[in-house]
Parts: structure tokens; sequence; C-alpha cells
């Protein structure tokens, strides 16, 4: 069954739609809350907020955009929600070492280093590394999904992907003064 079929199914009450839907999302939206709110019972209670949230506005979805953009934004406002209710300032991404993306054979120093420079970046751009990077998403989509323009998208990415890469040569630089 088709995404936007699955949506058409839940607006109508379908249960099944919805279970089918949460088996479809529910790692991806549980690695994306995980990677913002750094706690584990948040992050599930963020995905379960946000399948919530699905099945009571299935019926407002318009299928403007792709389900996945569509799903993606709801559960960033929940966990914005979350953010103002908590009053917290969380880092916004952990990097696993299954999804460290490096050309050669990852060393762990390697992971370890990549995952603390990825802390050191601004929540934005943690944030935009995720949706491109993790999630494998459009420029456009990430756009719809943190309601911003393209353009700002591409700044944002290439912002975030020159501060990484210097973040990481001095981190070298200081492992290696060290030794």
């Amino acid at each position: 069954m088709q995404e936007q079929e699955l949506i058409k199914q839940i607006a109508k009450g379908d249960e099944k739609a919805l279970r089918t839907l949460i088996l479809m999302y529910n790692s991806r939206l549980f690695s994306y809350a995980y990677g913002i709110l750094q706690n584990y019972e948040d992050a599930e209670e963020a995905v379960a907020e946000t399948f919530y949230q699905v099945w009571r506005s299935a019926k407002k979805y318009r299928g403007e955009s792709r389900v996945s953009t569509w799903l993606f934004g709801v559960c960033r406002n929940v966990i914005r929600n979350m953010i103002r209710k908590n009053k917290r300032h969380p880092n916004m991404l952990e990097i696993r070492e299954e999804d460290a993306v490096i050309e050669e054979e990852a060393q762990p120093v390697e992971v370890e280093l990549i995952s603390k420079a990825i802390e050191k970046l601004p929540p934005i751009h943690r944030e935009v590394l995720h949706l491109a990077y993790y999630e494998e998403m459009p420029y456009e989509e990430i756009a719809k999904i943190l309601d911003i323009p393209v353009n700002t998208v591409k700044t944002r990415v290439f912002n975030a992907r020159k501060k990484l890469l210097k973040i990481i040569e001095e981190m070298k630089n200081e492992y290696k003064g060290s030794l």
C-alpha cells in the first residue's frame, strides 16, 4: 500500500494502516528525535506523540508533500513543544558508529572524533546534517520540514560541512599535540 493511501486510511480510522505506518517510520523518527533530545525516554515519548498527532490530524494531510516530509515535520513540532515545556537546550545530534559515513573503513578513533566534532556544531547545523545525510532527504523536503527557503538549507549544509571539517582538523591537531 502506498504511503499516501495509508494516510487516507488512517484518516478514516483504520488502526491497521496506522500500525503499518508506525512499522515503516518508527525507527527513523526515533533516530531523529533521539539525535535532538539526547534522551531515550524523551525520544520514545516524542515518537509516540508524533504518531498520536498523525492519528488525530491525518484528515488534514493534503498530499502536497511526501508523507515522510509531513511525518518529520510533525515530529519536529512535537520535539519543539517538548523542549519548550521542559525549558531544556539539548544537544541536537548523536552519531552512532554504524552511522559514520567515511570513505575508507572507519577506525574507532575516527568515529569518536567525528561524533565529538558534530556535538560542537550549533544545533541548526546538526539538525540539517541529520536530515540531509542520515535521512538522505532532498533539500526541498528539508526546507518544508524546517519551514525555511531551499537556499537557506543549502547554505546551512554548506556551512555545517565547512565548520565540521574545521572542527575535525582542530581536534586532530590537538590530538597530535597531546602525544
